[in-house]
């Protein structure tokens, strides 16, 4: 069926990727060294770019905001360095290979995840028996292809965000420690170690819950939405395939807090500097945390690279 391409989640980060081409080109095989390879040093080269996303995302703002417009000519504002002068910061700060802090178990945490959701699909994939014309309803037996093929793609992809999540959080804790300057997570093998006294097993799955709900939101809508433009408006087969990203792409930016919320439960709770007042709130849960970022408008920072708003003091701007 016209249908059958599948999103699985957010075009930004390499642990993601759409299941026929995860099985066309076995992006996730094992034996092929070469595009692992070329993954994983595609995830390098960003990796400075993601760790700033993440100090934004988890609260960390150690440049001033400064006065300026909206595209020069626009309202005025207050705003945030953009994301390649954070990075520059880091770079100033920790020197360049400070800029890779927590590289190494995130290619970990991306290949086996690919690894695992690549395995699974592929076991669970199987021929579908062709229904002859007339057989049944053809709008039922869509639904149920649709149904058929996504729940396959979200039993792989949770399964595959079990096997990294251990790692997120390592990669996670090691780049928050930039905000305090602790030493506790420095080392691969040492960071496990910290986890694991801090926290116990559990510490390992911080933050797993919302980005699973993310996960499987972005599959279900994206699947749905472009399903049905392929089925009812569009016939050309390259043109589904740009649409079909592009359902990814949209949707993604309204599953983007699950990911904030995520990656900050993973660092709360923690003696980190970055877990405690006035640089994070302690909370209770995720959805305290969800609450609390809605409350302060932030359930969407670290989305821009430019045009960073600084939101309370550009409030205070606009009310004098």
């Amino acid at each position: 069926m016209s249908q059958g391409t599948l999103c699985s989640s957010r075009e930004v980060n390499p642990d993601y990727g759409y299941v026929q081409f995860l099985l066309s080109t076995k992006m996730a095989a094992p034996s092929n060294v070469i595009n692992i390879a070329l993954s994983s040093v595609t995830t390098a080269v960003f990796h400075p770019i993601g760790y700033s996303k993440i100090l934004i995302q988890i609260g960390h703002e150690p440049i001033a905001s400064k006065h300026g417009k909206y595209m020069l000519w626009g309202r005025d504002a207050y705003f945030y360095p953009n994301i390649f002068q954070y990075a520059g910061h880091i770079w100033n700060t920790d020197g360049f290979f400070g800029m890779y802090t927590g590289l190494l178990p995130r290619l970990i945490g991306s290949n086996l995840g690919r690894y695992v959701q690549n395995e699974i699909l592929q076991r669970c994939t199987t021929e579908e028996k062709e229904v002859e014309e007339g057989e049944e309803d053809v709008l039922q037996n869509w639904l149920k292809t649709l149904c058929a093929q996504t729940s396959k793609e979200s039993m792989a992809r949770i399964c595959a965000v079990v096997a990294s999540q251990p790692f997120h959080v390592v990669m996670i804790r090691q780049m928050a420690q930039f905000v305090g300057g602790e030493t506790s997570y420095n080392g691969f093998f040492p960071a496990i170690r910290e986890v694991y006294n801090t926290d116990g097993l559990k510490g390992f799955f911080s933050g797993i819950v919302p980005r699973l709900i993310g996960e499987l939101v972005q599959i279900w809508a994206c699947n749905l939405v472009s399903s049905l433009l392929s089925r009812y408006l569009i016939d050309s087969k390259e043109i589904k395939t740009y649409v079909h990203h592009l359902c990814g792409f949209i949707i993604s930016m309204y599953t983007y807090p699950f990911t904030v919320v995520s990656n900050i439960m993973a660092v709360s709770g923690t003696d980190m500097v970055a877990a405690q007042p006035p640089n994070m709130k302690p909370y209770v849960g995720w959805v305290d945390c969800w609450t609390h970022l809605k409350w302060q408008n932030q359930l969407n920072r670290g989305s821009k690279m430019y045009w960073r708003v600084d939101l309370v003091r550009t409030a205070a701007l606009r009310r004098n």
